[in-house]
């Protein structure tokens, strides 16, 4: 069965969401996974790269950008527009979604990761999300995160 985890942020920190992102990746990469992490735009998408490349002070996530594929990175990220079917053909284990709605191509993934940032418009657009995922059969677990 196709799963959504909900990570709800409850902690106001700036660029939650990305810092949040930054350590599933982490976390994925470690267990040999693979993950698409999509943003709502390309300046989000900048945002990402650099909070991943500084994710901490004695290391980094390694990633690419979509169109910097090279092959050797496990986490691919890039706004949600430049998703081609090329891409999704690499064959992802999760799918982290940054945007503020559900991607159409949500459907080529098993295993889905929402994260929801700690003010009410994200809780708003998260509620949405939620319901279309419930909507669709997913099984949906929810997890409260402090940062």
């Amino acid at each position: 069965m196709k799963q959504v985890d909900f990570y709800l942020i409850n902690n106001q920190v700036n660029d939650a969401k990305f810092k949040l992102a930054s350590r599933l990746a982490n976390k994925l990469q470690r267990s040999e996974k693979r993950a698409l992490v999509v943003t709502s735009s390309d300046q989000d998408a900048a945002t990402l790269d650099k909070i991943m490349w500084s994710y901490n002070d004695a290391s980094f996530v390694a990633h690419d950008t979509i169109s910097d594929d090279n092959g050797l990175s496990k986490i691919h990220i890039g706004s949600h527009n430049a998703v081609t079917q090329a891409v999704l053909a690499r064959d992802y284990d999760v799918l982290i979604n940054l945007a503020d709605d559900i991607p159409m191509f949500n459907h080529h993934f098993t295993r889905i990761a929402e994260i929801v940032e700690a003010d009410e418009s994200a809780k708003a657009a998260g509620r949405s999300r939620y319901k279309s995922y419930k909507t669709e059969g997913f099984e949906l677990k929810m997890h409260q995160i402090e940062l």
